[in-house]
């Protein structure tokens, strides 16, 4: 049985600071592509720092933007933008 409290702890309260991860193929432009569409549904300066990974195979790229979000709305809005873009294959 759920107890209310928990349930409670898992909800986000918003104003609030988030890691956004995307994961796909390597491509030089990777990078750019996952941050101007975290950009385009965000304030300017509304991400404050992105990390880079290569997959140990080298054929992945992972990128991970920390970026200040105002509401639900803004957070649901970029993860189906990401999920529509053909080169992201997965986020989290």
């Amino acid at each position: 049985m759920t107890d209310k409290k928990d349930e409670e702890l898992g909800k986000l309260s918003f104003p609030c600071t988030i890691g956004i991860k995307a994961m796909g193929r390597k491509a030089d432009d990777f990078e750019h592509k996952v941050k101007d569409i975290v950009a385009s549904h965000t304030e300017p300066g509304a991400i404050v720092g992105v990390k880079c990974k290569e997959s140990n195979s080298g054929n992945y790229h992972s990128v991970t933007c920390e970026v200040k979000l105002e509401n639900r709305e803004q957070m649901e809005a970029i993860y189906k933008t990401m999920h529509d873009h053909p080169d992201i294959l997965m986020t989290l």
